[in-house]
């Protein structure tokens, strides 16, 4: 009963929101932040219909006809107003340890951290299997719908080109030996809904050679690692964008740690970072900024090696909204965590000092490649099945690593909002808040170009023209529990 009426209750709290959709909106008084230029303009108006902005002017009386008179007025006083935040490498799946997930409860989560699009890879998918990736395309046209709450879904194909990152290339062979059978699977992908498709680590010139070839001729663009073939010689047979910062230091070990990547996987390379030849790695990103390759580097997920537990009181609060059964799965001592997403590799032998001291080297080099030139985009590399990384406020975690790697706040920002939406081939839809495109608007409480810890302050998310209050949409994550 009590379920029941907490429902009810829901219904008629929500009621606002949902009417909102059936009238043009008018946000009032908010500072808009030009990620464009750089600037902050205070006491502007956006006017939004249906899901689209088309109004945008100050919010001033003389303006006072240009606002539709039906509008619902939604007060963002001496809030900060960003594009909604994109993450650009994120991980789904169904079940964790017979636990089903409820999906649009981990959108939910998203939204909350104010982040309005993902670029998603299933995590159920494997060798031959890009059936796993029809999940994600019926949650895309759910949300698109308006049928589901969630972020806007960009879905990458779910099978492996390659074999999944720390096994031989022995191993790999079983899902593509050759050019002809990788451009088959691409083709494959393709013609199944994917609009990004996969690559991991082992691969000769040939192979990546027809994986990107074969994915452009369909429209489609290639992500991936690259880690035996290399971030420049990827970049120089034009990789859409590459992911983590493994490959960036393939030319810059000496032999006896370069060729350690044969066997043992690539997750170990990142603590390899303090070993890297920096002027060799800078020739890397000269390559990168040559052929404009973007670089989604995913610092944040190797913060799980560092400190588990203090990642643990970081992200307490957005786990008070998590899926119950799911927090306990996975905060039990049974469940492995890390280490079973690793492929079970112990990273325990490594002194978490090194992975501190690795991710400094590597936010520092990132925002070196800003400074020459390059194309940064934001990735969390998150996964429900990664405990205690949490979705969304990995996305903050990303942007701060940045700035301490000495990016400015700007910077930082615009690699989850101009340049991700860049990076997709979505700037005219996505990025910035501007008159025609999608109506997709985070509210602050503070200033991000102050201090970059804001993006986490929020006041009010509106997705795709629908308006979430944080405080309601926590009640919406929180309903049904006892």
């Amino acid at each position: 009963m009590k379920t029941f009426l907490a429902a009810v209750a829901l219904l008629i709290f929500f009621a606002p929101i949902s009417n909102a959709q059936e009238r043009p909106i008018y946000l009032t008084g908010g500072h808009l932040v030009d990620v464009v230029r750089g600037e902050i303009y205070e006491d502007i108006g956006i006017v939004i219909e249906a899901d689209k902005i088309t109004g945008l002017f100050f919010d001033f009386p003389f303006n006072e006809q240009r606002i539709p008179e039906n509008a619902q007025r939604i007060d963002v006083s001496g809030k900060y107003l960003i594009p909604g935040l994109i993450d650009l490498h994120l991980h789904t799946q169904n079940f964790f340890q017979d636990v089903e997930i409820d999906r649009e409860h981990l959108y939910r989560l998203l939204l909350k951290s104010g982040v309005t699009t993902i670029r998603e890879l299933d995590r159920e998918g494997g060798v031959r299997r890009p059936q796993a990736m029809f999940q994600s395309l019926r949650d895309k046209i759910a949300i698109d719908a308006g049928e589901m709450d969630g972020p806007n879904i960009i879905v990458s194909a779910s099978g492996m080109i390659e074999q999944a990152p720390g096994f031989p290339k022995a191993i790999r062979t079983e899902i593509v030996n050759n050019a002809i059978e990788a451009r088959e699977l691409v083709s494959d992908y393709a013609y199944r809904g994917a609009e990004w498709i996969k690559f991991y680590n082992y691969g000769d010139k040939e192979v990546v050679k027809a994986v990107i070839d074969e994915a452009h001729s369909h429209g489609r663009k290639v992500w991936g690692h690259f880690a035996m073939l290399g971030a420049a010689e990827a970049s120089r047979l034009g990789v859409d964008s590459l992911e983590h910062t493994v490959a960036l230091i393939q030319d810059a070990l000496d032999y006896d740690d370069s060729i350690s990547m044969t066997d043992i996987g690539y997750y170990r390379r990142f603590r390899l970072w303090t070993e890297a030849d920096e002027e060799k790695v800078i020739k890397t990103l000269e390559v990168l900024v040559e052929n404009q390759t973007p670089l989604i580097p995913t610092l944040a997920v190797q913060n799980i090696f560092v400190d588990k537990d203090k990642l643990a009181r970081q992200n307490a609060d957005i786990f008070r909204y998590y899926q119950p059964e799911i927090l306990e799965a996975l905060s039990a001592p049974e469940s492995h965590g890390v280490d079973e997403h690793t492929a079970g590799f112990d990273f325990a032998q490594y002194d978490p000092k090194m992975w501190g001291e690795s991710i400094n080297v590597q936010a520092r080099m990132v925002a070196k490649f800003v400074e020459m030139g390059g194309l940064v985009g934001a990735g969390t590399d998150f996964s429900p099945d990664i405990y205690p990384y949490a979705p969304g406020v990995s996305l903050h975690q990303e942007l701060q690593l940045f700035v301490k790697g000495g990016m400015t706040p700007l910077n930082a920002l615009r690699t989850a909002t101009t340049n991700a939406a860049k990076i997709l081939g979505w700037e005219n839809r996505f990025g910035s808040i501007d008159v025609g495109k999608q109506a997709d608007i985070v509210a602050l409480n503070s200033n991000p170009l102050v201090n970059i810890e804001s993006v986490g302050d929020i006041h009010t998310i509106v997705k795709a023209g629908k308006v979430f209050p944080v405080a309601e949409l926590n009640a919406l994550l929180l309903a049904g529990r006892e």
